[in-house]
C-alpha cells in the first residue's frame, strides 16, 4: 500500500524525471528559490518594518505622554492667587519651565476666551490644541517650523477650579528637534534608502522624517499613494506601495494613540529584495547555457503533471472574480497536487463560514448582539416601503437610558454592560418576531414595530409604557439592586418617509420627553 501510494507521488515522478534529464534541478531550483525567496524576504522586512514601527510609534507616544503629564501635574500645582497677577505667574511659570526643561519653547497661562494671564497679549482662540483643551481635553496641537528651523510642537491641558470647572487653559511649546526625538528616528532607519515617517492625518502633515526635505510639509493627496490614503482612514498594519515619488515600497504603520498620528516604517522593494535579484542572476550565468535545451521539454512535462493543479487555479481564479459561484474543486488524483486540491476545499469551507461570521458582525452590535444602525436601516426601508403597498403604519420608538451613565461611573463598565445586556434581554421579550430592537449608540435603543392597526398612535403609546416598565424593573449589578429608568420618543410613518427623516423625528420626541419630564410625548 505504501509502495503504491509512493508510486503516485508528484515527487517520484519528479524524480524519475530527474533522473532522465538531470538538469532540470537548476530551472526548478531557479522559480521556486526565487519565488520562496522573494515571499520570505518580503514577510519578513514587513515584520521588521512593523516592529520598528511599532517601537518608533511608542517613542513618540512616550514622548507626548511625558510632556503632557507634566502640564496636567503643573496645571494642578498652580496657585490660585497668582491667576490675577501676571508678573509672578510669568516668574512661577519660567521657575517651573527651568526646573524641568520638557518645554524649551515657553510655558504659558491664558483664560478660556484666550486672554493671556502671565502677561498682557491674546491667544489665537482658533488653535486646535487650545480650543481642545478650553472644552476640557488634553490636546497636542499642529507641529510648525521656528526661526531657527526648529520643530515647535505646542500642547495644552485644562485648568480646573474645585468646582471641575475649566477656569485656564496651560500651554507649552515642546522643540522636537532639541529635544531629540528626530534624532532617534534617524537611529531607527533600516537599509541605505529606509525612513521612518511621523504623520498627522488630523493636519495632513509630515510631522517628522528621516528626510529632512520632508519635515513639516503637507502630505500628498488623495490618490497617490494607496497605502497612504488608507493609513490616514484608519488602516494600521504592513503592505507593499507605490509613493509619490514613484518608488515600490514596503511599508508599515503605528498608532501614536496620544496625539491621534502614525509612524510609517518604510523600505524601497528594490533594496528589500536585492538579495533575489543576485541569486537569481548567479543561477542564470552559471546554468542557463545548461538548461536552455531542455526548456520546451520541461515546459511539455510539467504542463502535463500540473494540469490538474492548472485547471483548479483557474476555477479558483475565477470564483475570484465572480465568473462562478464558490464550491469545492473536483479532486482528480490521489498526490500531492489531490492533497492541495482538498486543502484548498477546506479553506474554502472556512472562507465561507468567515464571511457569515463577518456579515453578522456587519449587521449586529457586539455586545447585545442586537441589529445596529446599518442593519435597523435596512429593515426600517423595508418597513416603510410595505406600510407605503399595504397602507399599514410604522412606528419607531427612540428609547434613551436615564441614569446609565451614573450607573457606569458608580458601578464600573462592566456592571454597565451587564445592564445593557439585560436591557437589550427585556425589549426583545416584548416584541413580536417581525419587530426590530436595535442598539445605535452607548444608551440609545430603537424599537421598530410594523402592522400597526389604526389608531396606530395608541398601538405605539402602549408599547412605549411597556419598554418603560420592563426597564424599570430592577437590575441586580455587583451584588445590588439597581433602578434605571428610559425617555421615549415616538415617531410614526405611512411610507412617504425615509428612515433617516423617521429616527430623526423620533430623536427629537425623546428629547422633548426628556427635557419637559415625561417619559413618553405625544406620538405624532
Amino acid at each position: 500500500m505504501t509502495l503504491r501510494k509512493s508510486a503516485r507521488s508528484l515527487v517520484v515522478r519528479l524524480l524519475v524525471m530527474g533522473l532522465v534529464m538531470a538538469i532540470i534541478g537548476t530551472a526548478a531550483s531557479y522559480i521556486q528559490l526565487s519565488r520562496f525567496l522573494r515571499e520570505d524576504l518580503t514577510q519578513s522586512v514587513a515584520s521588521q518594518q512593523t516592529a520598528l514601527a511599532a517601537y518608533v510609534a511608542r517613542d513618540v507616544d512616550n514622548y507626548l505622554v511625558e510632556r503632557l503629564a507634566f502640564l496636567e501635574r503643573l496645571a494642578q500645582a498652580v496657585p490660585p492667587k497668582l491667576l490675577a497677577q501676571p508678573a509672578p505667574l510669568h516668574a512661577w511659570l519660567a521657575e517651573r519651565g527651568a526646573l524641568n526643561p520638557l518645554f524649551p519653547l515657553g510655558l504659558a497661562l491664558a483664560t478660556p476666551d484666550g486672554r493671556r494671564l502671565d502677561q498682557d497679549g491674546q491667544f489665537s482662540t482658533e488653535a486646535l490644541e487650545f480650543a481642545a483643551a478650553r472644552a476640557g481635553r488634553r490636546a497636542v496641537g499642529r507641529a510648525q517650523a521656528t526661526a531657527a528651523h526648529h520643530a515647535a510642537l505646542p500642547m495644552a491641558v485644562p485648568l480646573r477650579d474645585g468646582r471641575g470647572e475649566v477656569v485656564a487653559v496651560l500651554l507649552g511649546t515642546a522643540d522636537l528637534t532639541a529635544d531629540g526625538l528626530l534624532d532617534h528616528l534617524l537611529e531607527g532607519r533600516v537599509g541605505q534608502a529606509g525612513g521612518i515617517l511621523v504623520i498627522s492625518p488630523r493636519d495632513r502633515l509630515f510631522v517628522a522624517s528621516t528626510d529632512a526635505t520632508m519635515m513639516l510639509t503637507p502630505t500628498p493627496p488623495d490618490g497617490v499613494n494607496p497605502l497612504h490614503d488608507r493609513a490616514m482612514a484608519g488602516y494600521r498594519g504592513s503592505g507593499t506601495t507605490r509613493n509619490a515619488r514613484g518608488i515600490d515600497e514596503i511599508s508599515a504603520i503605528a498608532s501614536v494613540p496620544t496625539a491621534g498620528w502614525f509612524v510609517v516604517a518604510r523600505l524601497p522593494v528594490a533594496e528589500a529584495l536585492a538579495p533575489v535579484a543576485r541569486m537569481q542572476a548567479f543561477i542564470l550565468r552559471q546554468r542557463a547555457p545548461a538548461v536552455t535545451m531542455v526548456l520546451i521539454v520541461i515546459g511539455l512535462i510539467m504542463a502535463w503533471l500540473l494540469r490538474p493543479l492548472l485547471r483548479a487555479a483557474d476555477q479558483a481564479d475565477r470564483m475570484t472574480r465572480g465568473e462562478l459561484p464558490l464550491a469545492p474543486l473536483r479532486v482528480v488524483r490521489d498526490d500531492e497536487i489531490g492533497h492541495l486540491t482538498q486543502a484548498f476545499n477546506r479553506l474554502l469551507a472556512k472562507l465561507v463560514d468567515n464571511q457569515q461570521a463577518l456579515a453578522r458582525l456587519a449587521h449586529h452590535d457586539t455586545l447585545t448582539g442586537l441589529p445596529n444602525r446599518k442593519l435597523l436601516d435596512e429593515r426600517l426601508q423595508q418597513a416603510l416601503a410595505h406600510a407605503a403597498r399595504h397602507r399599514q403604519p410604522v412606528a419607531v420608538l427612540y428609547l434613551d437610558l436615564d441614569g446609565f451613565k451614573q450607573l457606569n461611573d458608580t458601578l464600573g463598565h462592566e456592571a454597565g454592560d451587564l445592564a445593557l445586556r439585560e436591557i437589550a434581554r427585556r425589549l426583545q421579550a416584548l416584541v413580536r418576531q417581525t419587530d426590530t430592537v436595535a442598539r445605535i449608540g452607548g444608551d440609545e435603543f430603537v424599537l421598530l414595530a410594523t402592522g400597526l392597526v389604526e389608531p396606530a398612535e395608541q398601538g405605539a403609546q402602549v408599547l412605549a409604557q411597556r419598554c418603560i416598565a420592563a426597564i424599570a424593573e430592577p437590575l441586580q449589578l455587583a451584588r445590588a439592586r439597581t433602578l434605571i429608568g428610559v425617555s421615549v420618543g415616538i415617531a410614526l410613518g405611512r411610507g412617504g418617509e425615509t428612515p433617516r427623516d423617521l429616527l430623526a423625528a423620533a430623536d427629537q420626541a425623546m428629547y422633548r420627553a426628556k427635557q419637559d419630564g415625561h417619559a413618553v410625548p405625544a406620538a405624532r
